[in-house]
């Protein structure tokens, strides 16, 4: 079992908060070794958007986060996931 908070690299954790036929909206957390950032996104068939505004979660990984979250999107399978995590290493985005 991996550690919560990575030594190196960054881990992102999406869990559903409500989820409808065509859309979905998760709790996301994105956590590196020194930082914990928070957010919330919303998941559509057609792609991916924050809602309201992310704190603590720099530009690059808030941009990876919202591929992830695209890529979710893209299933056309029901329902949605009701967590989601992925790690990348350092310097993959």
């Amino acid at each position: 079992m991996h550690a919560v908070v990575p030594s190196s690299g960054v881990r992102y954790e999406l869990t559903l908060v409500e989820g409808a036929a065509t859309e979905a909206s998760y709790d996301a957390v994105v956590f590196t070794c020194g930082v914990t950032g928070r957010g919330r996104v919303c998941i559509r068939r057609d792609g991916a958007s924050l809602v309201g505004v992310a704190e603590g979660i720099d530009e690059g990984h808030l941009g990876q986060l919202l591929a992830i979250a695209k890529t979710i999107g893209k299933r056309e399978d029901a329902p949605w996931p009701r967590r989601i995590n992925r790690w990348r290493s350092p310097g993959v985005r």
